[in-house]
């Protein structure tokens, strides 16, 4: 699949995902909507039982980390290569990334404060290169992955070691088959401010959406620290009033069965 197909195939995911919490289900049996199509800009075109065309929107929410990057880099390659398997080898594997921190194994006090103070990676390494040693690590180990074995090599890129696993058997998280980078990050707790720039960035768009339909919805949805979404809400979230041109505005925490009402 290309980007746009991975992307419509999250989207529907999520909006299932999200029909599947009260909230959600709330929502969609109080509309009476009986059937929706996936579009692009806004996302969803849904039809109720009184013939109301409605709109849904939805947009990811990942609050602003100085190592969001580099988990988001090295995803981009593993991805390409767990697609690349399934195409030229007809084989579905996942991939986990880790990078060898030296501070852990420190003899100096001031290492492991500096990594209790700054966890995880920040500097993006070569990606070129970085995508040249794992499709090495596929080519030399195919037959290894094709009987069921799990594959487990350590690379250098420049002045950096990583340790790569790749195996046939999907991400026992996510049910499925792609790559995932092990980082950390410090939280940030109610990125309020941040969220309501997410929900700016739809608004001025819903003059646009609002010619395809008598009311527009937005859902957001929030990642967790798998993701490399490392922030947390608490009740301030509930009792904060964002401003929105949206009928509603729903945030599906992403993995759990909670949602929440925004607006």
């Amino acid at each position: 699949m290309n980007k746009v197909e991975i992307k419509e195939q999250e989207e529907i995911e999520q909006l299932k995902k999200f029909i599947a919490t009260k909230i959600g289900e709330k929502w969609f049996k109080e509309l009476g909507i009986i059937d929706y199509q996936k579009s692009e800009s806004p996302d969803f075109i849904m039809k109720t039982k009184d013939n109301e065309i409605i709109a849904l929107e939805i947009t990811k929410f990942i609050a602003e980390n100085k190592n969001l990057k580099f988990s988001q880099a090295l995803t981009t390659v593993g991805n390409k290569i767990c697609r690349e398997a399934e195409k030229e080898y007809n084989l579905r594997i996942n991939i986990l990334i880790d990078k060898y921190d030296k501070r852990k194994f420190s003899i100096h006090w001031k290492d492991h404060l500096d990594l209790a103070c700054d966890p995880g990676f920040s500097n993006v390494p070569n990606t070129k290169l970085f995508k040249q040693k794992l499709q090495d690590i596929l080519k030399n180990n195919i037959e290894k992955l094709k009987k069921g074995l799990l594959v487990q090599e350590w690379i250098q890129v420049e002045n950096d070691y990583f340790q790569i696993s790749m195996d046939h058997i999907a991400c026992p998280w996510t049910g499925k088959y792609d790559c995932h980078v092990n980082n950390f990050g410090m939280i940030s707790i109610n990125p309020i401010n941040e969220l309501q720039n997410c929900i700016d960035k739809k608004n001025k768009k819903i003059k646009a959406y609002n010619k395809k339909c008598s009311k527009c919805y937005l859902l957001i949805t929030l990642p967790d620290a798998y993701s490399g979404n490392y922030c947390s809400f608490d009740n301030e979230l509930i009792k904060h009033r964002f401003n929105s041109e949206f009928e509603k505005i729903f945030l599906y925490c992403v993995g759990s069965d909670t949602s929440y009402i925004l607006k």
